[in-house]
This record gives C-alpha cells, structure tokens and sequence, in this order.
C-alpha cells in the first residue's frame, strides 16, 4: 500500500512527480535470520516525504525521481532499520531483496522502533495490528490465546470470560470475517468458548478492522480478522516446544526446495490426566479433549513467483456416560481448511494473487441411549476462487481490483432414533463477488507530498438463493493536519447474505443458513470519524466515534420444530450501534501497553419481541475500560497484567409464574421486558511474570511463565437464574471462575 508523508505547510517540496521524470523501485522485505517476508514494513525516503507500506506478501514498490541521489530506509517494529543510498536513471525499474535484522534486546536500553508513524500515516480507519510478542508476553490460562487479548482493545468484548466471541461495534460474532490465510474460519472457538482455534506459536501477524472496512472484503456486516500464519525459516531448521498445565503445543520450522515447511500442533490432556487418576469415573466428569493441527508450505520457484500451500484442522470432542443411558451424550464439533495461492510480480507496478480455499465448520451432538438417541447435527462447506490485482501506475494512486465465487452447502438434521427427521435442510448456493478501489493522494498545492489521501471504493455481491444484489460503495479520507496530528473517516454500505442461529450464554451449536427468498439479506450503514495524535514520544492516542445502521437483522425464534424457509426460524428487525472510543498505546521501550476505554449504545428492534419496543442485546456494554501492560525488568525478567472493568451484561428476568394448562402441577415462566435488567459489573485483573534462561544451551532458548487469572478472586456474575421449585421462587447468581493460577514452559531448539 503507498503512502505518502506529508511536510509542514510552508516547507518547499523537493520533488513534484507530476514534473520531473520517475523511477520505481519495487522488492520484497524480509526477515534477514529467517528469510520470511514482513508484513507492514515501512519504505521511506524522509527528504521527499515519500513511503510504502509492505503488503501481506511483503511487497512494495515505490515511485521516486530519477538522476539524483536519495536515501531508502526501511523499518518494522522490533527490526533494526535498514538503508541504502541510490541513484536511479530515468524510467529505471529497481527491484530490491531487503533483509532486516532482529533488533537486539539484550542491553540496557530497548530501542525498538514503534509502528506509530505508520498507524497514523495509515488511510484505513479504525484499523489494529497485533504481533505474536503482544499476545505471548500477557497474561494467559496455560496458553496465549488471539481472542482474549483482542477482548482488551476499545470497541470489543466477549459475553463472559468463558466465550471467545468477538463483539465487535454493536455486532454479534458472526458479522466478523474471520479468516486464516485467506480461508474463511466459521467458528473459531474452542472448550466452549475458552480458547480461540488458532494457534499463537503459528501465528505471524493479526490485522483486525473493528469498522469501515475497504472493498475488498465483504459478505460480513461489522469487522474483519485477518490472521496469517508464519511461512518458516528458509535457512535452518528450528522448533518450540510449549508445555502448560491445560494444553501443550509444538512447532517445527524447516528449510523446503525454494522455501519453507511449517508444522504445529496443540492438544488439551485433561482428559488423560483424570483417565489415569480415576477422577473421570469418580466425580463422573465428563471426557473432553480438543486439538489443533496446523500446516504451511512456502515456495519461490522464480524471484517473481510465490507459491503457499496451507492446511488447518481442528476439533472439540466430549463423551459423557451417566448412570442412565438416556442421559448419555456425544459432541464433537471443528472447523477444518485448505488454501493454495498464487502470487506474481509483474515487473515493478503490478501484483497479482490467485487463490482457492476450501473451510468446512461441522458439529454433532447427540443425547441418549444407542438405541433410541436424538442427534442434532450440523454443517457448512464454503469453496472458495478469488483472484486480485494491486497497481502502482504513479506515486498518486494504488489501485486493487479483485473477484471472488464461493459455492455453499449447508445441511442440518435434527432426529430422534429413526423417525422421520423434525428438520432435515440441504442448502447449496452460490456467492459472487466483484470490487475495485482505489487510494489516491491528490496532489492539491501542485506537489505529491499532499497530507490528503482518498480511499474509494465500490463492491458488487449476491447469492443465488436470493435476488437481491449488494451494491455497497465505500469511502474513506486522511488528512495530516500537523506532524502529530491526522484526522481520519470513512463511510460506507455492507452486506451479509449467512444468518446464524446460536447461543450468545453457551455458543456450542453455530448453525449457518444461507439467505432464502423469505427475508432480505442483512444491511449496514457505517460512519466513523476519529483523530490519531502523537501526544509524547513512543505514544499514540487515538478517539474514534462511529455510528451503525442496520436492517435485516434477524433473532432466533423459540421453540422451532420444524422449518421450510427462514421466516419459519428467525425474526427479522433493525438495529444501531453507536460510541466512542479512546485508545492510549505504547509500542516501545522497557514498557509497553495500552488502556482503552468505550463509550457504547447498541440496540434492536424486533415487531415480536418485547412489543416492538427497542431492546438491548445481552452483549450491549455502556462502559468499557481496559488496561494492558508489560514491563521488560531486564534481558530475563518480563512482567504482565491486564485489567478489565465493564458495565455488566443485560438480562431479562421472570418475573411471574403462570399455571400450565395442559401439565397440572407445572408452571409457565413469564418473562419481564426484554434484557431490561443489568448484572453486576464485570471487572478482573490478571498478572504474569516470564523468566528467560538457557535450556540445555549459552543462548537463553527457554522461558517459564507464571500466571494469575483473576487474581484477587472475584468471582463474576455468569447469568441470573430462577429456581421454581421453591415457594417463592429464588434467584441465584451463577457464577464464574474463581482465582487460577497456572504455569508453563517454553523451549525453542
């Protein structure tokens, strides 16, 4: 992505590309240990105020003026930054192989470059960039884990402590696109919510878009996660080993034919620690276990050519025998992707990606005896062909097009022994799509280092199941209005044609259905407005505020037996979501961290429910504060904490028991208005401490970690429940986990 940094007002520009003639110089940045591309980097030329951004791939090129002398650097955070003094001639296309170094981190003082100037510079609104190093050095249960880090950011949350759903801006978690390696994931979750599927020793960067997302992405209503995983050292095989009280993890990388091959896996061991002591039999617990198998192959067959071969699969899998066998139960449930791409440089102004993906998402449960049980299962198959084109014609405009076609299955059976089945759905649609969009830096006092830059954009999708097309223009503006000072919005329509019918408490069943003729696809309108300053040195502080419009969303109806079309499952109404959202970050030196805190309403209007009165969903949160910090105490010793206070979720109470007419003896519940009571506050705070040392080894290739989740015992409020066995009724609070202490090993060969 080409970016352009601005000068002061009244400075003279040292080059206008509209009069001189231009060279490019274009190439790929790579980690000089590894050899693996870096995401993100940063090319600059500080004396024209010019600069490039690295794509996924690592790719960037550049326009400058030919015939004199001009000085290239190139950062990315926790590299040291590289340069190279060059004279290009006129129309010269230079193509660079940039190898950065490690920054070192073993002295006394840190000097890590922070990202900031490249959040700023950034045109894309409402955008965060994660590395594997953030989500390591917090504090975690066993593991690191993606979601409970992100949960911390401004504008995002969970519904409890023991969900990995994202709510993100007002939207449930299945208006988030998530994808891993351009695959696109449908229910990253596992242990019931506790832990997010992807792997944090696999993981090479995370780029999530909370609001106002290009047109290059689509098919969802709220935000985009975009995970990619490491594609391995090219130079010498290497591996981590990560041993933990609940999971434990490998991860092996290894020099392939022209690139790399990378192989990880996790698994819980719960299950064999209660099988050996006898605890499963004796506190009749029930075997439970999940896993994950990660693999990626990297290969360069030409300077210009790329090819990655990626896989994922993963699965939770519980057994329950009870004392009596129409009480027995069976669930397993897993996501399971393939992508293979395709990227070509074509000279130093053209990039192409070719792509396919295969994700299947399946779940199967069943309760009772072998020989009379009732399954409910449940799946969604998505083949995915995607094809885009960047251009960099001149130092005003980057330009990307793309398409993509996605065939569906869907399929959901609910039966009991071999009756006829209650639901039996056979879904196979298909999703087509088409954008182009352009970022343009008009060059308004006659020179290219302008501080405005454009984004516009304009996406065309459907499905096949419904005649509707989605005709979703976007746009978005940054304006540097001083070197610490840029002003950012954006503006745009989205659409979303999958409805997912789910628990919001205990998300185990998520059941994917395409949209029918019966009701219209769901509709967003999105508007943000936010400023990034750069109040003091390695710091950044950012306000956003954003407003969301939105049609067609749809709530589960209760009690569906039986269905033909979705207006027989869902309810179908609006929403908005609006706030504002303040974000303090450090990015460098011995400290680093942030606090957030948001300001939020979300709502929903439903004809049928709660009398068509405006309600809000049990993720709503008016007040959301956030503070995460790690202190590196010296080339050993690095220390964590995250703290969390939160307007407590909102509920609906019974309030009144009526007699049932057709079960004497057994009473209706009568439900107050809906979610028009709150629990308590949420509000937890965790510590880690991580010591480095030499295992078996003069480098310090290991690291301990010690963890407290929850650690001063606060045991928040899960849901509100009412016993109606007792005369009068009683209400209790269920609550959640207590203080948990947990500790881990790590050893890298």
């Amino acid at each position: 992505m080409l970016l352009l940094f601005s000068s002061q007002r009244g400075h003279a520009a040292l080059w206008s590309g509209k009069d001189s003639t231009t060279a490019v110089i274009s190439g790929f940045v790579k980690d000089s240990a590894s050899g693996e591309t870096i995401i993100g980097a940063t090319v600059r030329v500080r004396a024209l105020k010019l600069g490039a951004i690295t794509n996924k791939s690592g790719f960037f090129s550049l326009h400058v003026p030919s015939g004199q002398p001009v000085l290239i650097e190139v950062s990315s955070l926790g590299y040291r930054t590289w340069k190279l003094a060059v004279t290009l001639h006129s129309g010269e296309e230079r193509k660079l192989n940039i190898l950065l170094p490690v920054q070192s981190m073993t002295g006394e003082e840190i000097t890590v470059e922070s990202s900031e100037e490249r959040e700023r510079q950034e045109p894309q609104v409402s955008r965060v960039t994660l590395t594997p190093k953030e989500i390591q050095d917090l504090p975690k249960i066993g593991q690191g884990d993606l979601f409970r880090i992100l949960q911390f950011l401004p504008g995002v949350q969970t519904s409890s402590e023991i969900s990995s759903g994202l709510y993100i801006r007002g939207g449930s978690p299945d208006q988030n696109l998530i994808m891993l390696d351009g695959s696109v994931l449908y229910n990253p979750s596992h242990f019931f919510g506790f832990f997010s599927t992807f792997n944090p020793d696999a993981i090479k960067d995370v780029e999530l878009i909370k609001g106002g997302f290009p047109a290059e992405y689509g098919g969802r209503l709220s935000a985009v996660l975009n995970v990619t995983d490491i594609e391995g050292d090219r130079n010498q095989t290497q591996g981590k080993v990560d041993l933990g009280l609940i999971s434990s993890s490998a991860t092996i990388q290894t020099p392939v034919g022209t690139g790399a091959l990378v192989l990880a896996g996790r698994r819980t061991y719960l299950d064999a620690l209660l099988n050996v002591t006898g605890l499963t039999q004796k506190l009749s617990l029930p075997d439970y276990y999940f896993y994950d198998l990660n693999a990626k192959l990297t290969q360069n067959p030409s300077p210009n050519d790329k090819i990655v071969l990626s896989g994922y699969q993963g699965s939770d899998n519980l057994s329950f025998i009870a004392n009596t066998a129409v009480n027995n139960i069976e669930l397993q449930y897993g996501n399971r992707a393939a992508g293979a791409e395709w990227t070509h440089v074509f000279g130093s102004e053209l990039f192409t990606n070719l792509g396919f993906s295969a994700s299947n998402f399946n779940s199967a449960f069943t309760i009772g005896s072998s020989a009379q049980p009732f399954t409910w299962t449940n799946a969604i198959d998505d083949y995915t062909a995607r094809a885009s084109v960047d251009y960099f014609p001149n130092p005003e405009n980057t330009m990307k097009s793309g398409i993509q076609a996605t065939s569906y299955k869907t399929t959901l059976l609910i039966q009991s022994g071999t009756n006829p089945p209650n639901a039996n759905v056979d879904l196979t649609p298909y999703y087509a799509a088409g954008y182009v969009q352009d970022e343009w830096k008009p060059a308004m006092t006659g020179y290219v280092d302008d501080p405005l830059a454009i984004t516009g954009g304009l996406r065309v999708d459907g499905i096949s199941s419904n005649p509707e097309i989605g005709i979703d223009p976007r746009l978005s503006a940054r304006y540097i209005l001083t070197p610490a000072i840029t002003l950012k919005a954006s503006a745009g329509i989205y659409h979303q044609y999958l409805k997912l019918a789910t628990n919001d408490i205990i998300p185990i069943f998520d059941i994917w259905l395409p949209n029918d003729a019966s009701q219209p696809p769901g509709k967003a309108y999105q508007y943000v407005l936010g400023v990034s300053t750069v109040p003091f040195e390695n710091y950044t502080f950012d306000v956003e505020t954003y407003y969301k419009d939105m049609k067609n969303l749809v709530e589960l109806q209760p009690n569906v037996t039986s269905a033909s079309t979705l207006n027989d499952i869902f309810f179908v109404g609006n929403g908005t979501a609006y706030g504002i959202e303040f974000f303090l970050q450090k990015q460098a030196g011995r400290f680093t961290g942030w606090l957030g805190y948001t300001l939020a309403w979300t709502w929903r209007t439903f004809p049928q429910i709660n009398n068509g009165q405006p309600f809000p969903p049990t993720y709503d949160r008016r007040n959301d504060f956030d503070l995460v910090g790690t202190y590196h105490l010296n080339d050993r010793w690095t220390i964590g904490a995250t703290f969390t206070y939160g307007t407590g979720q909102a509920y609906t109470q019974i309030t009144a028991l009526a007699p049932d007419a057709e079960n004497e003896g057994r009473a209706i519940p009568i439900d107050g208005n809906m979610n028009a009571l709150r629990l308590p506050p949420y509000n937890r705070l965790d510590l880690s401490a991580t010591y480095a040392f030499g295992f078996f080894s003069d480098k310090r290739n290991a690291e301990f970690d010690f963890d407290i989740f929850n650690a001063y015992d606060h045991r928040n409020v899960w849901i509100s429940e009412v016993d109606q066995s007792t005369n009068p009724a009683t209400i209790t609070d269920v609550r959640l986990l207590p203080i948990l202490p947990t500790f881990g090993i790590s050893v890298s060969f």
